[in-house]
C-alpha cells in the first residue's frame, strides 16, 4: 500500500520474485478528464528460462523495449506468450522475435500464419494444460473461463501462484493516470462489478448472451485447480486479493447479462 505523501509505483513493477508487471496505458479525455487504459503484458523469469506473457500494444514497442531490456539484463525470452491474436495481446510479437531470434512463440496458434508467415518454423502449438519448463517453476497452459477469441489461453505460474488472465478481471481498464501501476488493493476506492464495464460490455460483447452462472462456474473451476495467490489481467490492474476481486468480476458478469436486474 502506497502511503501520504509517497510517489505512486511505476512500471515496471515486481509483482512477485523474478514476475515482473508492464503496461504501456493508451490516456484519452473522458468528459474533458483524463483517464488511462491498462495494456499489461508480464515477464516470468525463471532459473533457466524466460516467458513473456502478451506483447503489450505496437504503439508502445519503443517504451516497452526499453523496460524489458532493463529487467532482462542481458538475458533472453525463451518464450513469447501471446494469450490470443489481437493487438494488445500479440501486436509486438514480430519485434519481439526479431529481437530474440531463438525466442518460440507459443499458445493457441490457430491464424497466427496469417500474421507472421515468416515465423510459423518457431511456432510452438499449445493446448490447455501444456507446461513451460523454466527451470525452477512452470508456466502451465489454463482454459480461459473467460476469452475474447475462441483461442484465448491462460496462464498459471506454479511457483508464485501467478494466474494470468488475459481479458478476465478488467476492474481498473478505466483508471486515473496516477492509477496505472496501483494493485487492487492500493486503490483508492473499492472496485465495484460496473467497473469491469468497460471490457465486460465493449470487448466480450458475448457475455450479454449468455447465462451469467455458467460461465462464473468456469472462472470458479479454474480457480479452484490453479489456486492463485496474484491474478493478473492484460486490462485491469493487477488482483492482489483474489477472493474478493473475485466476487467483483461475477457481479460484473451478472451485470452485464442482466441477471443482477
Amino acid at each position: 500500500m502506497t502511503g501520504d505523501g509517497e510517489a505512486p509505483p511505476r512500471f515496471p513493477r515486481e509483482i512477485a520474485p523474478n514476475t515482473f508487471w508492464f503496461s504501456t496505458c493508451l490516456p484519452f479525455s473522458v468528459n474533458g478528464r483524463e483517464v488511462h487504459n491498462h495494456n499489461s503484458c508480464f515477464l516470468v523469469i525463471g532459473r533457466d528460462r524466460v516467458a513473456l506473457v502478451d506483447t503489450g500494444l505496437p504503439f508502445s514497442w519503443d517504451e516497452l523495449k526499453g523496460q524489458l531490456l532493463d529487467v532482462l539484463a542481458g538475458r533472453d525470452i525463451d518464450y513469447v506468450f501471446a494469450t490470443h491474436p489481437e493487438s494488445p495481446h500479440m501486436g509486438n510479437a514480430g519485434p519481439l522475435m526479431d529481437m530474440f531470434p531463438h525466442a518460440q512463440l507459443v499458445g493457441d496458434l490457430r491464424n497466427y500464419h496469417l500474421y507472421h508467415p515468416k515465423l510459423t518454423h518457431r511456432f510452438s502449438h499449445k493446448r490447455e494444460g501444456d507446461v513451460l519448463d523454466l527451470g525452477d517453476r512452470q508456466l502451465i497452459m489454463v482454459p480461459a473461463a473467460v476469452h475474447d477469441l475462441k483461442n484465448t489461453l491462460w496462464g498459471y505460474d506454479t511457483l508464485h501462484h501467478v494466474l494470468f488472465v488475459s481479458d478476465g478481471y478488467p476492474y481498473t481498464h478505466e483508471h486515473e493516470a496516477g492509477q496505472c501501476a496501483l494493485t487492487s488493493e492500493e486503490l483508492p476506492y473499492a472496485p465495484a462489478p460496473e467497473d469491469t464495464g468497460p471490457v465486460i460490455e465493449g470487448a466480450l460483447g458475448w457475455t450479454r448472451h449468455v447465462d451469467a452462472e455458467l460461465v462464473i462456474a468456469d472462472v470458479l473451476e479454474v480457480l479452484r485447480r490453479y489456486p492463485p495467490s496474484i491474478i493478473a489481467p492484460a486490462h485491469g490492474g493487477v488482483v492482489t486479493n483474489p477472493d474478493q476481486l473475485t466476487e467483483v468480476f461475477k457481479g460484473g458478469l451478472r451485470r452485464v447479462s442482466g441477471a443482477d436486474a
